[in-house]
């Protein structure tokens, strides 16, 4: 198993920012990248991390700003976020991407439209999952979508279903469970032989904040003992906000902890 650190806290022009942990670290972390394609200049901020980059274990985070995988195949927002994905792919080769993480959705899911948005979605998952497959980098399914912003495709037992039916490899947000009030330890294992990786962080309860790992309601020592006994092989990703960024030494005392409790 890898610990990663997702740069999903830092806004174009802060990338680099996430080097001091990965050196300071010495290789005992490596990194996720959350992609900011749509953002001008993006492109080269990664490629001057990249020296860097290429020495540690990395994954990629899929598309997310104007990207939408429940979209309808030549409607343009199809087009565009397909456009992101085959750049995301193109440096997930690059640093030799451990996995790519996949969101059946973004936007806010509307009744009427629901069944078409699986529909869409699930057919684009494949499309990509074979794009990735011909690299050899597998695609991981992840439970996006929280209740508080009405962007929730799948409750608790219709994403185990789905993921079971489908044979996914599986990535957990384990805030986006405790914000839908999932059954974290049920999930768990229930999806134990396929969950490869989890997205860490803590919120309240409601609001998907991407707190630190112990600010919040989530009883994080028991997501580490549910970890340990049913998939103590899966990757840690630790996800937070751009409200955390700028807590250095919080972030650093989190990574402590974890390396420790993980290892």
């Amino acid at each position: 198993m890898d610990i990663l650190l997702s740069t999903n806290m830092y806004d174009k022009g802060m990338l680099k920012r996430v080097l001091k942990y990965l050196l300071e670290f010495k290789g005992r972390i490596g990194v996720e990248v959350f992609p900011l394609f749509q953002d001008a200049g993006y492109e080269d901020e990664l490629i001057n991390c990249m020296k860097v980059l290429e020495t540690i274990p990395s994954s990629f985070h899929g598309p997310y700003y104007r990207a939408e995988h429940s979209a309808f195949k030549g409607s343009e927002e199809y087009v565009r976020t397909m456009d992101y994905v085959r750049k995301t792919l193109e440096y997930s080769k690059k640093l030799n991407s451990k996995y790519m993480v996949f969101h059946h959705n973004n936007c806010k899911v509307k009744k009427e439209h629901r069944e078409e948005m699986i529909r869409n979605s699930c057919e684009n998952y494949r499309e990509i999952e074979e794009l990735f497959g011909e690299a050899q980098i597998p695609v991981y399914v992840e439970n996006a979508g929280v209740m508080d912003r009405g962007n929730m495709l799948f409750n608790q037992e219709e994403f185990i279903a789905l993921c079971k039916n489908e044979k996914y490899r599986v990535l957990i947000d384990i805030g986006h469970a405790h914000a839908n009030g999932w059954n974290l330890s049920d999930t768990m294992e229930a999806l134990k032989d396929q969950i490869k990786a989890y997205h860490i962080h803590n919120n309240d309860g409601i609001h998907d904040d991407h707190n630190r790992i112990m600010d919040g309601t989530l009883d994080f020592d028991k997501f580490i003992s549910d970890y340990r006994r049913f998939t103590p092989e899966a990757d840690i990703v630790v996800e937070y906000s751009r409200e955390v960024a700028d807590d250095e030494d919080g972030i650093k005392e989190d990574v402590d902890y974890i390396l420790k409790a993980f290892h």
